[in-house]
């Protein structure tokens, strides 16, 4: 399945810019603001923001640390511990569109500072489109009577980023979105973000857990 979002309608949110410029909890003002402004106006213009997203049966085996997955078994503690209780997952890979990495090699030929805000900019852009999607989820999991975990990121914990191959495998984000997948585990357009989301009958931790 395909999910198209509106970039007038998505929330690109000061305070996610903000993390990423390290702004450490301090609120931006005067001329930062009006970057942080400008740059979310640029970033909304030239995004494009897709998803692609299919349900797929999961296994979490009780040694704690193995998940069968449709493209095979993993081995995580903490993403197992995380998806616990769940049979099924969304599997989705999105992007803002390769329109945002045009406009960042035009700007860092301009300003070094205005390119690291537009960075943050697209960083929590592709934040916001994921959100929109886990929204429409959630409201489909509500009316099914269950929940929604967190969305888990390869290379978030100890999730190997290996398992970007598999999702793609399953996904092929590229007929849908255009996003590819090189060897390194990067993937083109740059901000772009593949991801699972567990569904369960019952309510998940509302945080991430970090440890192995």
């Amino acid at each position: 399945m395909t999910f198209i979002a509106d970039p007038k309608t998505l929330e690109i949110r000061e305070k996610e810019i903000t993390k990423y410029l390290w702004y450490c909890g301090q609120a931006p003002e005067g001329e930062s603001l009006r970057l942080i402004n400008k740059c979310v106006d640029e970033v909304k213009r030239v995004m494009s923001a897709k998803a692609c997203y299919s349900r797929f049966p999961v296994e979490v085996y009780p040694d704690g640390e193995t998940v069968k997955l449709p493209y095979g078994e993993v081995k995580s503690g903490v993403f197992s511990r995380h998806i616990a209780g769940c049979s099924e997952v969304w599997i989705f890979a999105a992007t803002i569109g390769a329109g945002f990495d045009r406009l960042i090699r035009r700007k860092r030929h301009v300003s070094m500072s205005e390119t690291a805000v537009l960075q943050a900019t697209g960083a929590a852009a592709v934040e916001a489109v994921c959100d929109a999607l886990f929204d429409k989820l959630e409201k489909e999991a509500t009316a099914e009577g269950k929940y929604l975990r967190l969305r888990f990121s390869p290379g978030y914990g100890n999730l190997s980023l290996d398992n970007q191959k598999g999702i793609f495998d399953i996904l092929t984000p590229a007929k849908y979105t255009g996003i590819t997948l090189m060897d390194s585990m990067i993937m083109a357009p740059e901000k772009s973000v593949t991801a699972i989301i567990g569904i369960s009958d019952t309510p998940g931790r509302k945080t991430y857990e970090t440890d192995k």
